[in-house]
């Protein structure tokens, strides 16, 4: 049970530290450059995918404890 709360935690982390390494670079080194918005980078991953596996560990915890 320990390790499913470490692993959400981890995976959070994650999904922070890409979400806010694309606003970054989007809104910080292309300022001006309209064309860097569509620029999709790791916001593929980042935003569906981890936040999908995020909600599972989620449930899957609360199942357990209730």
């Amino acid at each position: 049970m320990k390790y499913l709360v470490y692993g959400a935690y981890i995976l959070e982390f994650i999904q922070s530290v890409l979400i806010i390494e694309d606003g970054f670079r989007i809104f910080v080194t292309n300022f001006g450059y309209t064309d860097a918005i569509d620029h999709v980078g790791t916001t593929w991953l980042s935003v569906p995918i981890f936040t999908a596996i995020g909600e599972l560990s989620c449930v899957g915890h609360g199942w357990l404890t209730f």
